[in-house]
């Protein structure tokens, strides 16, 4: 077994964050590992301003990760999993999934409100932060009056801009609370109705697919229910070939061996938006990921 590990994650103080929870995992089961935490500028990382979709989607965060991982300058890469894109080198491999705190997104209400508020509650033509069709689309659905606003920047930059120029930003729930600012969270956005990205919250785990102890590594310190549901949306996004602009939404649960799909799904121009909703056993899970994909093709 695996004496000493190094673990690449982005800059970021959130992805760092992450780091400091997946070591934390290991050393809990691994005492005797040392841990390694390998920081690394992405592209997304370093151009702030340019919007995603410019910049390549939100593959531009796990890039050079994934680059480290096949050079071996690293041996596992701690990604969040919503920013995986369906495409990744055969030499690599996703190999364990950590359960969020929250799969929500969360409304965060400038300070130049003095009130509490909620996204229904908001004042007519809100300004609102969020560079994510998903959000725009359903914001489309629940406040069709809402202006959004491009936002780019870490956490606490998409804050400070919420606090001087909107009336409110929409964020990770998971990464706020990971950062200590749960005291910004003015709403919990239902997963019901505010569909949450595949993956969002969930820290991913990636490794070379021949390293078979980093491997077994990844799935001892993994969450098996997580690593199902996070298993069965991947399957689902890779099947539909989705780029991570691509305004998608899933909610995931799974109960005795049930499993419900919430779905939102729109074309990227966001003129069209689908709701769609599956219920099935879990042994039945590939008849019903294809019925779904031909659902929302179809759409």
């Amino acid at each position: 077994m695996l004496n000493y590990i190094r673990l690449g994650t982005r800059k970021s103080k959130l992805a760092l964050a992450q780091a400091d929870m997946v070591a934390a995992h290991i050393r809990v089961r691994y005492p005797d590992i040392e841990v390694a935490i390998v920081p690394l500028s992405t592209p997304g990382d370093i151009d702030k301003t340019t919007p995603l979709s410019q910049l390549g989607g939100k593959g531009v965060f796990i890039s050079t990760l994934e680059t480290a991982l096949l050079k071996n300058n690293i041996d596992i890469a701690v990604h969040s999993l919503k920013d995986v894109t369906s495409e990744s080198s055969p030499d690599l491999i996703l190999a364990g999934y950590l359960k969020p705190e929250a799969c929500e997104d969360a409304l965060v209400v400038s300070k130049n409100h003095t009130t509490p508020l909620t996204l229904a509650t908001l004042p007519e033509n809100p300004k609102i932060g969020t560079g994510s069709l998903r959000r725009k689309g359903l914001l489309a659905e629940l406040r069709p009056d809402a202006i959004c606003v491009d936002i780019r920047g870490n956490v606490e930059t998409r804050i400070q801009k919420c606090d001087t120029d909107l009336d409110a930003v929409i964020l990770s729930k998971a990464g706020l609370l990971r950062l200590g600012l749960e005291s910004r969270v003015s709403e919990t956005l239902a997963p019901e109705t505010f569909i949450p990205a595949p993956g969002q919250g969930v820290i991913a785990l990636q490794t070379r697919t021949a390293d078979s102890d980093a491997l077994q590594l990844c799935t001892t310190i993994s969450d098996p229910q997580q690593t199902i549901i996070s298993t069965l949306e991947m399957t689902l996004l890779k099947r539909l070939g989705l780029g991570c602009q691509f305004p998608f939404g899933t909610y995931t649960t799974l109960q005795n061996n049930h499993v419900t799909m919430q779905c939102f799904w729109a074309t990227e121009t966001l003129s069209e938006r689908r709701f769609l909703k599956t219920d099935f056993p879990l042994p039945d899970a590939q008849n019903a990921l294809e019925s779904l994909y031909r659902s929302i093709h179809r759409g």
